[in-house]
């Protein structure tokens, strides 16, 4: 299945090849971001598309670490992705050898970081990919891979004639080719398009320079703000001598409140210059809420609102949060079964259909409201809904039973005592005797027809309406076809029951 000139990386990691990659371990970053220029960003942006992404990643990395909140939104979705539970299960209708391959790659994930790996594969949100060298070792006389090793963004780049593959940067101009089981390559698609253009780092290289413009504009303002113009005036037959006297004081005067100058010369203190900063904090705040949206599909998921209702869009937000989380999820397990448990199992188990290698899945904990559903099934089931066990079971993630297993069952009332039925008995058969309860249970029976009726008729139309707005037509004109003069002679009767008994107890206090 794999080629001796596939195998490399069992023996050895690629980057170990001091003669032609060697020096990516020896190279320093230059970070891009000192002086950035909206000019310098378009080109950075610009040499990553022709292939030379090394700049453009670094970039990202600096991004990362001088803007909080792009390491914070970022970390939220790798950490909530790295806490989730994993497992390795086998494929569906598996077969024996499938089995154990699946119990085989589980015990070696048991001795992996596995949070270590989702944070690492997680950095692909930003860059759009994330790769991480694999070394393999042989444990009991079968392959095994050990921890993942994650290697930085600059490390690669991409050859002119293909923008969707990505090599190591080498001493050649087109980089060299990834070994086949030596890598995990990771694409994660928050952003569509080519290898270059899919980080939604890149989305957020605009607002991050702005509002580090903003950010210096207001420190400027900040500075000044507030401060009194300080102006020497010197007569016209001073020396440059005494000139540069004058400006030390007129500098210095500032700070330390203290100076002297020449004979003939002066300092006037004008006006404190006036400005606002509501300028420069709204350009910020603009910057900060776009970092957010492209990150966590809102803005209340990674701030505060302002003059809405934040509890309840922040429900609604938050339920956004969570699908980005499934994606992601999804993402990871899909790179993970590719690129380390199917190369596993086709080693040691001879899998070649990667359909049939073994599953990892990440568990959201995304669990049904309980006392919703036990309060709507039994509706649904009256209604005739067939609805089969094993649907239950995996909405509630409530694991069904092995056969021989001990189960739940409902606790049984104990019998009342004889004592307790005979009572029973005694008072049933005085509310029979009761004038007022006959009456009671009369008027029943004579409202249980129309009212079942018009259910009836209801229950028709719900079933052939196929939508809200068809079955809101459909009662609005099934109206005039219900029969609801019984209904209403029997709710007549009752009210007037009603009255006459009340007054027939009021009559019997006086």
């Amino acid at each position: 299945m794999f080629g001796a000139d596939e195998t490399d990386a069992l023996k050895e990691q690629q980057t170990d090849n001091e003669s032609r990659i060697g020096m990516l371990k020896r190279e320093f970053a230059e970070h891009p971001s000192k002086g950035l220029t909206p000019a310098r960003l378009y080109r950075i942006l610009e040499d990553a598309e022709r292939g030379d992404i090394k700049a453009q990643h670094e970039l990202f990395d600096d991004m990362e670490e001088k803007d909080p909140q792009i390491a914070a939104d970022l970390g939220k979705r790798r950490q909530l992705a790295a806490e989730m539970e994993w497992q390795i299960v086998a494929p569906d209708g598996a077969n024996a050898q499938e089995k154990k391959a699946a119990e085989f790659c589980a015990d070696v994930f048991s001795g992996i970081e596995v949070e270590d790996l989702i944070i690492e594969m997680g950095s692909g949100i930003g860059h759009g990919w994330a790769n991480l060298e694999l070394p393999w070792s042989i444990d009991g006389g079968r392959r095994i891979i050990e921890q993942p090793i994650f290697r930085p963004h600059s490390w690669f780049r991409l050859p002119l004639d293909n923008q969707q593959e990505l090599r190591l940067r080498d001493n050649s101009a087109t980089g060299a080719p990834l070994w086949p089981l030596g890598w995990v390559q990771h694409r994660h698609r928050a952003k569509a398009g080519y290898v270059s253009r899919s980080g939604l780092l890149r989305v957020l290289a605009w607002p991050y320079l702005f509002q580090n413009y903003a950010l210096g504009d207001l420190a400027e303002l900040l500075e000044i703000y507030g401060l009194p113009a300080r102006i020497g005036t010197y007569p016209r037959n001073a020396t440059s001598k005494e000139r540069a006297t004058l400006l030390r004081a007129v500098t210095t005067l500032g700070h330390r409140a203290a100076g002297i100058i020449p004979e003939g010369m002066q300092i006037e203190f004008k006006e404190a210059a006036n400005g606002k900063s509501d300028l420069f904090e709204s350009m910020m705040r603009w910057c900060e809420r776009a970092k957010g949206k492209a990150i966590l599909g809102s803005t209340l998921t990674s701030g505060t609102g302002e003059g809405t209702n934040t509890n309840a869009l922040g429900n609604v937000h938050e339920r956004s949060q969570q699908s980005l989380l499934r994606s992601d999820a999804r993402q990871y397990a899909g790179t993970i079964c590719r690129d380390i448990l199917w190369p596993m199992a086709a080693l040691n188990f001879g899998i070649e259909d990667r359909r049939r290698a073994p599953r990892f899945f990440l568990d959201p904990g995304d669990t049904e409201d309980f006392k919703l559903l036990s309060e709507s099934l039994p509706v649904f089931v009256d209604l005739g809904a067939k609805i089969p066990s094993w649907w239950l079971h995996e909405k509630t993630r409530i694991p069904q039973a092995e056969e021989g297993e001990e189960v739940l069952q409902r606790s049984v009332k104990p019998a009342p005592p004889e004592s307790l039925t005979a009572l029973a008995a005694l008072k049933g058969q005085s509310e029979a005797d009761d004038p007022q309860a006959q009456q009671i249970a009369r008027l029943e029976r004579e409202a249980r027809k129309p009212v079942e009726d018009m259910v009836e008729v209801i229950r028709r139309k719900v079933e052939q309406a196929s939508s809200l707005e068809e079955l809101r037509d459909s009662l609005i004109e099934a109206w005039p076809e219900m029969d609801s003069a019984a209904l209403a002679d029997a709710m007549a009767q009752a009210l007037a029951a009603a009255a006459l008994a009340g007054r027939y107890e009021i009559l019997e206090d006086l």
